[in-house]
């Protein structure tokens, strides 16, 4: 009998009918993963109380990044033109520049409430990835994520590293069709309080269960050892412009 992986109800409870992209499809995602519910599947697509969804959140980032990687690269197949709802994206000698559109530039809640719900997003990407690639997932330990990506509870951190030069290693196609592969890299470092993933040549590291300040400080001081030569710096993301999201790493 299927289990949900989010609200945990069994199919006599809930109904598993529709196909639930671990990526979004509007970010070019392909993988499904068949042990999330229609309510919960539908609950990250749908804008609730706000005017915009989870997964556009998500798609409103990342779409600028595979804009960028795109440009350098000729496309296999035809990929839509990105269009963004909050972003303006300028050039000028190569540079790419991205800020919030006027009509969001002042509105510093706003931008707080779309950071948060990039976070969520990240962790959904992440945890239903998790789940379809090694069946884990429905254990208690990963009430945390749950809480914070499904029902919008407490605040967990994730953090950005900074790289230190502009070569970024993706495989064929995966700027057209992205996937999140794990432990891909050696400078990713996880332990048993923390995970890292690289996606779509971002790397990010966050807690997946519950922890205290030692135990990030002893995934902090290795995880800063084995990225060096690679990464310049790590930064708690509370906003949008702590995340290169245009790679303007690869004109330096």
């Amino acid at each position: 009998m299927k289990t949900c992986l989010w609200c945990l109800n069994t199919e006599n409870k809930v109904t598993f009918l529709k196909k639930a992209h671990t990526i979004p499809k509007s970010l070019g995602g392909q993988n499904f993963n068949k042990n999330v519910c229609d309510e919960c599947n539908e609950y990250f697509g749908n804008k609730q109380d706000k005017n915009y969804s989870i997964e556009e959140a998500l798609k409103e980032a990342f779409n600028i990044t595979r804009k960028r990687m795109l440009l350098s690269s000729k496309p296999k197949k035809q990929v839509g033109k990105f269009k963004s709802r909050f972003f303006d994206i300028t050039e000028k000698k190569g540079k790419y520049k991205f800020e919030f559109k006027t009509s969001f530039r002042f509105n510093s809640e706003f931008q707080k409430s779309l950071c948060r719900s990039f976070k969520r997003g990240l962790y959904k990407l992440y945890f239903e990835e998790l789940n379809r690639q090694k069946g884990i997932g429905f254990e208690t330990e990963f009430d945390l994520i749950r809480k914070f990506a499904r029902y919008d509870e407490n605040d967990l951190p994730i953090f950005y590293f900074q790289r230190s030069v502009g070569i970024i290693m993706i495989l064929d196609k995966e700027a057209e069709t992205p996937t999140l592969f794990f432990e891909r890299m050696k400078y990713l470092y996880s332990d048993e309080y923390f995970e890292e993933i690289e996606f779509l040549g971002h790397v990010f590291g966050f807690p997946k269960k519950e922890f205290n300040l030692e135990n990030f400080e002893n995934y902090h001081t290795k995880s800063t050892e084995i990225k060096k030569g690679f990464f310049v710096g790590i930064t708690k993301i509370e906003k949008f412009t702590n995340i290169d999201i245009t790679f303007n790493i690869m004109n330096k």
